[in-house]
C-alpha cells in the first residue's frame, strides 16, 4: 500500500507540531523544512485544521499548533480519513470499479481483508507513540527550525 502524498505530509506535520509542543510554526516554515511545495503544504494544514488535529493562530506571532493532545491523535483514524477516498485497487470500490472479475474474484476479499489489517494496526498507535521519548527527532527538528 502506497499512501498519498498529502497524508505523508499530514503525518509528518502532526509530528513536527507534537515535537515542537508549545512552539508554533508556520506553513511557510514547515513546507521548507520537509521541501514541500508551500500550496500543497497549505492545503494539508487547512486540512488538518478544518478537521480539529491543528488549531491556526493567526497574528504576528501566530503560526500553526496541536488543537489536540498528541495522545488523543489516533494515527489509523487520520490515515484511514486521508486515505477514503483512494481504494487500494479499483475492485475494492463500492461499485466494483470496472474490473470484470471483481464480481467473483477471490483477490478482491484478500485485499480488503488485508487493507482492513492496515488501518487496523496503525488504529494502535497515537502521535504521542510516534513522538515521546524521541530525543533523536525531537534535536532533528529543533535544528531544522533553527535553520
Amino acid at each position: 500500500m502506497q499512501l498519498s502524498k498529502f497524508t505523508d505530509y499530514a503525518l509528518r506535520t502532526l509530528m513536527h507540531l507534537a515535537i515542537a509542543e508549545k512552539h508554533m510554526l508556520t506553513t511557510r516554515q514547515i513546507a521548507e523544512i520537509h521541501d514541500a511545495k508551500y500550496n500543497h503544504l497549505a492545503k494539508v494544514t487547512q486540512w488538518l485544521v478544518r478537521e480539529g488535529y491543528v488549531a491556526s493562530v493567526r497574528g504576528r506571532s501566530g503560526g500553526l499548533r496541536l488543537a489536540k493532545q498528541p495522545r488523543h491523535i489516533n494515527i489509523g483514524y487520520v490515515v484511514r480519513d486521508l486515505e477514503s477516498q483512494t481504494e487500494l485497487v479499483e475492485c475494492l470500490r463500492p461499485d466494483g470499479g470496472s474490473c470484470v472479475l471483481a464480481p467473483s474474484c477471490g483477490l478482491t476479499s484478500a485485499l480488503r481483508v488485508a487493507q482492513d489489517a492496515f488501518y487496523t494496526s496503525l488504529s494502535t498507535m497515537t502521535l504521542a507513540d510516534l513522538t515521546k521519548n524521541n530525543a533523536p527527532m525531537a534535536r532533528l527538528l529543533a535544528r531544522l527550525n533553527e535553520e
